[in-house]
């Protein structure tokens, strides 16, 4: 009786998980609006206090430090190698082919693919600051807030034949998939769940591609970090790269090679739009980047075909130099917003202007729903049959599962009176 009880218990419990964890919304939205990105590692290995310089560089991840306030999702641990570390800390200092002191690692989010670290170098402002940020992290950045599918970070091998080809299949196979693909009806009972914050006809397929050269010394830092999303791609330096970038920057695997093909690209598109079976992050495929963006605040209810945000600048700022690239790596300009009493009028805030601003009442607000409908000569009502629709998947849904399980339940009770008979 055991053994029969074991399959069935198994079985309802797959059956209850399933349809808790899964969604009607796609992949590529649930993760912009609901996945944080995973915290990267800066590990400073020293011996004894640090000097002034250097632990002015350590004070930028402090909480009010320059590293928090650009919201990187990066986070300091210091080792000091004369006060016993940790095992595992000696373990990776060991490993380190440097050792000059300070010296800064950098590690991808555990359980780190390339446990070495991807990087490890000086301890020093313009290092951290090319390490939280990039133009092309930027340029993405701002792609992936405005609501697009995908970003596909085309890494070139420098054959350029060979490079040419791949770029070519990429390209045309992504405007295959745009006209092709189709994204999943998504459910009432998710909307009203909060799955998801946006009218599901706003919501749109399209993808791009951003080229890479492996010898642009303004992205290498972001090079070596695209390369340590896995723990073998290393070991390509010959061939080209196809790496789909989506949500919160969020690499979800590598085409390699003549892996760009029509049959993995498409897959990967399928993959990124359809529904997400599964709303726990660590279950899915795909390894974050290292970005100096506030998702929370930039992420907006209503994505927009060209919708301004903040310039995303990193720690550049902080010297001479450093304030010149900030201004080239701008990656937007403020428009000037004028009044106009026929159409309501929107503004780009920061963050900063955002956190500082104070929330409105709950009266004021009902005061401005009210005047803004006014204005408009109507008030908005819930389309007819919007609840009853809802009412009526959630509905079928439990119903779905009450026989599923009544069944299971059935097949359980003969295989028991079964055993019984056959025991007599």
């Amino acid at each position: 009786m055991r053994r029969l009880l074991t399959p069935v218990t198994l079985l309802s419990a797959l059956l209850t998980t399933t349809v808790i964890w899964a969604c009607s919304v796609p992949v590529f939205r649930y993760a912009l609006e609901r996945w944080p990105a995973d915290q990267y590692s800066a590990v400073v290995f020293h011996r004894g206090p640090l000097q002034p310089e250097q632990q002015r560089v350590v004070d930028l991840f402090a909480r009010e430090g320059a590293v928090a306030r650009q919201s990187a999702n990066v986070e300091l641990k210091l080792v000091d190698l004369d006060a016993d570390p940790a095992p595992q800390d000696l373990e990776l200092w060991k490993r380190q082919e440097s050792k000059a002191l300070p010296l800064l690692v950098m590690r991808t989010p555990l359980p780190a693919p390339v446990p070495v670290g991807f990087w490890s170098g000086e301890l020093t402002e313009e290092n951290v600051s090319r390490l939280i940020d990039s133009p092309l992290r930027q340029k993405i950045a701002k792609q992936l807030i405005n609501g697009q599918t995908a970003v596909w970070v085309f890494l070139e091998s420098g054959d350029a034949e060979q490079d040419k080809a791949a770029l070519e299949q990429l390209k045309a196979e992504l405007k295959r998939m745009e006209k092709t693909l189709k994204l999943p009806e998504i459910e009432q009972a998710d909307i009203e769940q909060g799955l998801v914050s946006v009218a599901p006809d706003s919501l749109k397929l399209k993808f791009s591609v951003e080229t890479l050269s492996r010898k642009e010394a303004a992205e290498d830092y972001f090079t070596r970090m695209l390369i340590a999303t896995e723990n073998d791609l290393h070991e390509f330096r010959d061939e080209p790269m196809a790496l789909p970038v989506f949500g919160r920057g969020r690499v979800l695997y590598a085409l390699i090679g003549k892996g760009i093909n029509p049959g993995t690209i498409e897959q990967a598109c399928r993959d990124l739009t359809g529904p997400c079976t599964c709303q726990v992050k660590d279950q899915n495929p795909g390894t974050d980047l290292l970005m100096a963006v506030n998702w929370e605040k930039l992420v907006t209810p209503t994505p927009q075909e060209e919708k301004e945000i903040p310039d995303l600048t990193g720690l550049t700022s902080f010297s001479k130099q450093g304030a010149d690239a900030a201004q080239g790596l701008s990656m937007s300009k403020e428009k000037e917003q004028k009044s106009d009493q026929a159409t309501p009028k929107t503004e780009s805030v920061s963050a900063e202007q955002t956190a500082q601003a104070e929330p409105a009442t709950a009266e004021t607000q009902v005061q401005t729903q009210e005047s803004d409908s006014a204005d408009a000569g109507t008030t908005e009502l819930p389309a007819a049959g919007t609840t009853e629709a809802a009412q009526s998947s959630s509905l079928l849904r439990n119903l779905s599962i009450l026989a599923v399980l009544a069944i299971v339940i059935v097949l359980a009770a003969s295989y028991i009176v079964m055993g019984r008979k056959s025991e007599s």
